[in-house]
């Protein structure tokens, strides 16, 4: 590419003397004919680009015109190479450039069914989001100026690969977030950042280890939006919501049981005193049930997805693929080949690989256990609630779920 840059410069270059030695050929012989006849005005630029006309052709205007038309095809030879495009600014750094050429040198290209699911997911969301009436969403319209910074908390960055994470509590975070700990080498040991994930204690995962979106402002946090590979990973909507409730109501996780626990037996549970602790209540046998879990999701004003925690808060409120537009879109259901799909576009997988995830009861086997105790009314109303996340992210409506 430096070869080739050369190449132009010099051509540029030898074009510029043409033109010089041109111009002073054509002016001396216009200083003569001045003495036979009067000559019309003459310019080299059309004024409608935005240049204004000269009344006669000087060497001065000749100049400071070639300088502009110099700049104006070195600009466009600079964003013409497909390379130097979106990437241009994240490769002036020459450690990013070293590292560009340490990327791992596959022996074949990225299967085409792989391709062809990425396409599919990303058109789909775009087809939703572009379309009217079809997508019942009321941040549909927003741009990315009317969403306030608060609810861009989920998205991290890594300024030394340019990516950005939005993360979807439930569906694998912790992991993911461990891999941008590694990338971005915002936390380290004595000087030293973590090479391997798994070695990231885990009470150091989900504070401030990582760099946050909305921590910048937002001129450079639009910057980044544009310039960086983004990438989320989703879940279906209500395996991702028993995943939560299990997580956060049947585990010692005394801070969820003050804020939703203790609230939700008093109201839903009828307990009008559960213990104070949830070491306690556990020991009991005391815990809200999925069944007011659900309630009290049905309990909040319609439209109020801020008074919902993020571990279930719908994926569209948490990530806006309506206003930002990923590059990746990775599923749960598919995470071994979507991560390794994605770790391989980021050219990071000779620095990272995803771990295998333990297997657990099978979506199907998980609705089928714990939506038997919710009325049709509530799942009707519940799935309501997530029939965005339903049809951005192309999941098949539970409709055995939904019949009376």
């Amino acid at each position: 590419m430096k070869k080739l840059r050369y190449f132009y410069v010099l051509s540029t270059t030898a074009g510029v003397l043409l033109m010089f030695f041109t111009n002073r050929y054509w002016t001396n012989r216009s200083e003569a004919e001045e003495f036979i006849r009067p000559s019309p005005n003459t310019t080299l630029f059309n004024p409608e680009h935005g240049y204004s006309e000269p009344k006669t052709l000087s060497s001065s205007y000749f100049w400071s015109n070639l300088h502009h038309y110099y700049n104006l095809v070195m600009k466009e030879f600079a964003t013409s190479d497909e390379e130097t495009d979106e990437e241009n600014d994240l490769f002036e750094d020459p450690e990013l450039e070293n590292r560009r050429r340490e990327w791992r040198i596959h022996s074949s290209p990225i299967p085409l069914e792989l391709k062809h699911r990425q396409y599919a997911r990303k058109k789909l969301i775009h087809d939703l989001c572009d379309s009217n009436g079809t997508l019942g969403f009321n941040g549909k319209w927003q741009t990315i100026d009317d969403i306030p910074s608060w609810e861009l908390a989920n998205l991290l960055v890594d300024d030394r690969h340019g990516i950005i994470y939005c993360y979807v509590p439930k569906v694998a975070c912790t992991e993911w977030k461990r891999i941008m700990i590694v990338l971005s080498e915002s936390l380290k040991v004595n000087g030293v950042p973590y090479r391997d994930p798994s070695d990231i204690p885990v009470e150091l995962i989900h504070g401030n280890s990582n760099q946050y979106l909305n921590r910048y402002n937002r001129t450079v946090m639009k910057q980044k939006l544009q310039q960086y590979k983004k990438f989320m990973f989703i879940r279906e909507p209500f395996i991702r919501l028993i995943s939560a409730y299990r997580d956060k109501f049947q585990k010692e996780n005394q801070p969820f049981y003050k804020q939703y626990g203790i609230p939700i037996l008093k109201r839903f549970g009828k307990i009008p005193n559960p213990p104070a602790s949830v070491k306690e209540a556990l020991a009991a046998g005391i815990a809200p049930s999925f069944s007011n879990f659900i309630q009290y999701l049905l309990s909040l004003p319609a439209d109020s997805y801020e008074l919902l925690d993020e571990h279930w808060r719908q994926t569209a409120h948490l990530c806006h693929p309506c206003q930002i537009h990923y590059d990746f879109i990775g599923k749960m259901e598919t995470m071994e080949e979507d991560a390794a799909h994605l770790l391989r576009m980021l050219r990071v997988d000779n620095i990272v690989q995803f771990p295998k995830i333990k297997s657990s009861t099978t979506d199907e086997n998980w609705i089928k256990t714990w939506f038997p105790t919710i009325t049709a009314d509530s799942r009707r109303k519940l799935f309501k609630l997530f029939e965005t996340d339903y049809k951005l992210f192309g999941y098949q409506v539970p409709e055995y779920l939904l019949r009376p």
